[in-house]
């Protein structure tokens, strides 16, 4: 008694503690008055949860939706880059420079390709390769001695000939240790030559750091260079640098690698060949500098000292034809932060000076076209076989234009183009022109064109909505199709791929929508006569019907002791299970007619579609553990194939002739007659399952106490007795009923309700601990 008391003290005392961590977790001085007055009418009703203070109930201060999802408005930082700016519906013009923001750091194409795991195996080898522990050696010998050696040097460096002895071959050259080799042969033989050539090349391991876009330790052949380790380690990132990659070998750099140098004139005079242990280490990039415009190379340069202007644009290939080289625009951050423009001279003349101006890092250069400073140029782009820019004299005029882009053959949009004009100002006015009244000579359409002046010509499919007709049902092709210009019933089959099997072709159901939404529907003749003179309008849809009762194959099969088991197609819509046993030839001696199963696979779609399991899904009845806790208690295991079967008495039905008990039979029916049954199956809570020889006049109990009567779990009131043709009997006088050939008896077990006393204590001590939880919540309040 003691000890359940300890253990009730123990319980309180936790529970206790629990709900005072809760009470001071809760800042009870945030609630409202109103959330204080609900929390205590909860508690007095015996609600002990503690309610949560949603987030919308919290003060949050959130920043007005202008700033969240209306970007401020953006305007360009120079005049320069927006003087020819063209409307998103017009093209770039190849004469403005590009967007600094598109510009890519110079050479980084030059890893863009396919990826490799490791550099190429068949590299050949060079007379000065330096050989080491690994490498395998092929000696030929010939003249008074033939021979033929094959060796791979060991750690120690060496390789072992017999008679010879060993050589030493770790830091030799192939071309050094093949004259060390003639030396020690001629000790052993004469007149005799040999050669030596390399094999199986030994393998490194070197290491990749820094900026690189795969860095790493990697495995590569001896053979592998610089180059190709920075080409397996994907080169450097859009931040690593190109023209100060160092290789480090045991802590000492022993080279420095300018990628510029190969990029820009293919000298790869620093590929230096790798050995093991060897680490490449690509820094950070220094100062960059970026070019655009007239150049034929824009692109953003790496600087590594005291590089000029004129040094960039070798850097860049030079200046193009039409640069405009006597001003080149410079931007530079100055020392105060801002943005400041300084004018250079790049042009080839004696006094020129500020061509040597010295750029730093985040210089931006501008190279304008000669043609920029042209005032007197308009442009027509679009639906025009000559898009581009023209000049524009005082009497130019939008017939003009058009004459010079001469419009396109076909899918001309006519009833309007579209004039854009630039103001100095930063406006955009866009001026509709009818180019089909102009054809007509209209001269209010033909606008005198200003400076800078676009005409967009549009086509017919930039300003029409797509046209679509519908085809359902019977046809090889259903869905959506476009509509093409008097397009017919006939079209529309046709393009569905024409009808199927099944198809109805007396005719058709056609639904048409007008302006306001409305249907109508008619009905279409499908005789070729008729159809051909019925046009198709914007989304009518075309339904093409079924035959009625249609159904290609109505098969049903047979199985088991059947004389000619198999599929057979239904005569007609009536035919009969009797009817098909008949064909089939009947029974065969061994058949069991009794226990006949016919399957139809329907009954379970029926049952799906009027959605039957989830009624017997949501009639589960719901149960309250000992805590509270609400759980649905699944009484039954829903399966279809269990309400596929047809219960028949084919004994009634083979003695009328069919005349009694007959079934119609259904396309998909599956007929099983099995063979004459072992016995009468015992099984569930018995002493022993099995099966249990037939005896004829035998009653349930006999069959139960020859299988080892009832265990102490069986549930005797529930024995159920199943018949071979599938009927199930239950219930009182079940013990006594007298047992047929075939059948089978089912003994289950009782269902144990389990009491969980230790769950139903520790609820009432819960209960007893929330009381004095509100004396002591409300003592706070």
């Amino acid at each position: 008694m003691k000890k359940v008391l300890l253990v009730l003290l123990l319980v309180i005392i936790l529970v206790s503690i629990d709900w005072f961590v809760k009470l001071r977790a809760q800042d009870l001085t945030s609630l409202t008055a109103e959330q204080r007055e609900q929390l205590l009418r909860e508690f007095k009703s015996g609600q002990t949860e503690m309610p949560r203070i949603s987030p919308t109930d919290q003060k949050i201060y959130r920043s007005p939706e202008i700033y969240d999802s209306v970007p401020p408005p953006s305007r360009p930082s120079h005049p320069a880059e927006t003087e020819n700016l063209q409307l998103p519906t017009t093209p770039r013009d190849p004469n403005e420079p590009k967007a600094f923001e598109d510009l890519a750091p110079f050479g980084m194409e030059l890893f863009g390709g396919p990826t490799e795991t490791a550099p190429p195996s068949d590299m050949a080898a060079s007379r000065d390769y330096v050989l080491g522990p690994g490498d395998n050696l092929i000696i030929y010998l010939w003249g008074r001695a033939e021979q033929e050696y094959n060796l791979t040097i060991d750690r120690e460096g060496s390789v072992f000939i017999p008679k010879v002895g060993t050589i030493p071959a770790w830091g030799k050259t192939v071309e050094d240790f093949e004259a060390f080799a003639k030396r020690r042969f001629s000790s052993v033989y004469s007149e005799f030559d040999l050669s030596v050539s390399l094999g199986k090349i030994r393998s490194i391991r070197i290491y990749i750091t820094g900026e690189v876009n795969r860095p790493g330790a990697y495995t590569v052949s001896s053979l592998t260079s610089l180059f190709n380790a920075l080409y397996l380690a994907g080169g450097p990132t859009e931040s690593g640098s190109m023209r100060a990659i160092r290789l480090m070998r045991g802590g000492t750099e022993v080279a420095s690698v300018d990628l510029y140098r190969f990029l820009l004139r293919g000298d790869n005079g620093g590929d230096v060949r790798l050995q093991s242990g060897d680490a490449i280490f690509v820094p950070v990039a220094g100062a960059r500098v970026a070019i655009r415009g007239q150049v034929r190379r824009e692109a953003i340069y790496e600087m590594t000292g005291d590089e000029t202007a004129r040094d960039l644009l070798t850097l860049a290939g030079g200046a193009t034809a039409q640069a405009h080289l006597d001003r080149v625009m410079l931007e530079r951050i100055n020392d105060a932060g801002e943005w400041e423009v300084i004018d250079l001279a790049l042009k080839e003349t004696p006094d020129t000076t500020t061509a040597d101006t010295v750029l730093i890092d985040g210089d931006r250069v501008t190279v304008y076209s000669i043609f920029e400073a042209k005032r007197n140029m308009v442009a027509v782009f679009g639906h025009v076989k000559h898009p581009g820019y023209y000049e524009r004299r005082d009497s130019t005029r939008v017939a003009d234009l058009i004459d010079r882009g001469s419009l396109q053959e076909y899918d001309v949009y006519y009833d309007r183009a579209n004039l854009f004009r630039r103001y100095s100002d930063w406006r955009v006015e866009v001026i509709p022109v009818d180019i089909r009244a102009l054809i007509d000579g209209n001269e209010s359409q033909n606008v005198l064109l200003q400076d800078r002046d676009s005409l967009h010509i549009y086509a017919i499919d930039d300003v029409t909505w797509d046209r679509y007709v519908y085809i359902e049902g019977e046809v090889a092709r259903p869905g959506r199709y476009p509509l093409y210009a008097d397009m017919t019933v006939q079209d529309l089959i046709f393009l569905a791929g024409s009808y199927t099997r099944s198809a109805s072709t007396l005719q058709a159901e056609l639904a048409r929508f007008d302006a306001q939404g409305h249907v109508s529907l008619q009905k279409v003749s499908l005789a070729r006569s008729v159809t051909t003179s019925r046009t198709l309008q914007e989304d009518d849809r075309l339904y093409i019907r079924r035959i009625p009762e249609w159904q290609l194959h109505r098969t049903v099969m047979l199985e088991g002791e059947i004389q000619f088991p198999g599929e057979y197609v239904l005569a007609d819509r009536s035919e009969t299970l009797y009817q098909i046993l008949l064909r089939a030839g009947g029974f065969t001696q061994n058949a069991f007619p009794v226990g006949t199963v016919l399957e139809r696979r329907s009954i379970g779609e029926s049952l799906e579609r009027l959605r039957v399991p989830k009624l017997l899904e949501r009639s589960n009845p719901i149960a309250i553990d000992s805590l509270g806790n609400l759980h649905t208690e699944v009484m039954f295991d829903y399966e279809p194939e269990s309400v596929n079967r047809i219960i028949v008495d084919m004994n009634t039905i083979m003695a009328s002739d069919g005349r009694i008990g007959d079934v119609v039979l259904e396309p998909g029916d599956r007929i099983y007659v099995p063979s004459v049954p072992s016995g009468i199956s015992v099984m569930g809570a018995v002493g022993a399952n099995g099966t249990i020889k037939f005896a004829d006049g035998m009653k349930v109990k006999d069959y139960i106490e020859r299988a080892g009567n009832f265990t102490p779990q069986s549930d005797k009131g529930n024995t159920r007795l199943i018949r071979a043709s599938g009927e199930v009997y239950a219930g009182g006088g079940i013990l006594g009923k007298r047992v047929n050939q075939g059948d089978v008896i089912v003994v289950p077990s009782k269902i144990q309700k389990d009491s969980n006393w230790l769950k139903t204590f520790t609820t009432a001590i819960t209960a007893t601990t929330g009381v004095l939880t509100t004396v002591l919540l409300i003592d706070k309040l």
